[in-house]
């Protein structure tokens, strides 16, 4: 489907070591979603800097993906998911804003997607380091199943 063959760790190209890829044009297993070409990007400029320099790249993408889905009546659900991890239930924990409920429908998740729609248009559009959310999927708060 011409989608770049890429390393699903280090986003590196399998087919040139001089080509990296994110979000829609990687083969990855991952979501399409915006927050996992944020946190590619992340681990791709580190892994490009590295590169550069002639270093070993870090092979440290998870595939963490979280995002808000809107259900209606002023609702919404929260999920957090990586490679080895399907979306939880638990908490997803936000310093300054509290426990977000994971795959709870509430008033709260729904307020958080707008709070985050107006960051993501006013502040993460410029591409700065969000640094009360990681790249790598914590497991805190969380309860997977077995």
């Amino acid at each position: 489907m011409n989608f770049v063959p890429t390393d699903k760790a280090t986003l590196q190209s399998k087919v040139k070591e001089n080509i990296f890829a994110i979000g829609d044009a990687t083969n990855l297993p991952a979501s399409k979603a915006g927050s996992v070409a944020h946190f590619e990007a992340e681990i791709l400029l580190e892994n490009i800097l590295r590169f550069i320099d002639g270093k070993e790249l870090k092979a440290s993408f998870d595939v963490h993906a979280n995002c808000f889905i809107e259900t209606g009546h002023g609702k919404a659900l929260l999920i957090d998911f990586n490679y080895t991890h399907e979306p939880a239930t638990g908490s997803f924990l936000l310093p300054g804003v509290g426990p977000l409920r994971l795959l709870k429908e509430s008033r709260m998740n729904h307020f958080g997607k707008l709070a985050f729609r107006w960051i993501y248009w006013n502040m993460l559009i410029k591409g700065p380091h969000i640094p009360f959310v990681s790249s790598a999927m914590s497991t805190a708060g969380k309860n997977f199943k077995e």
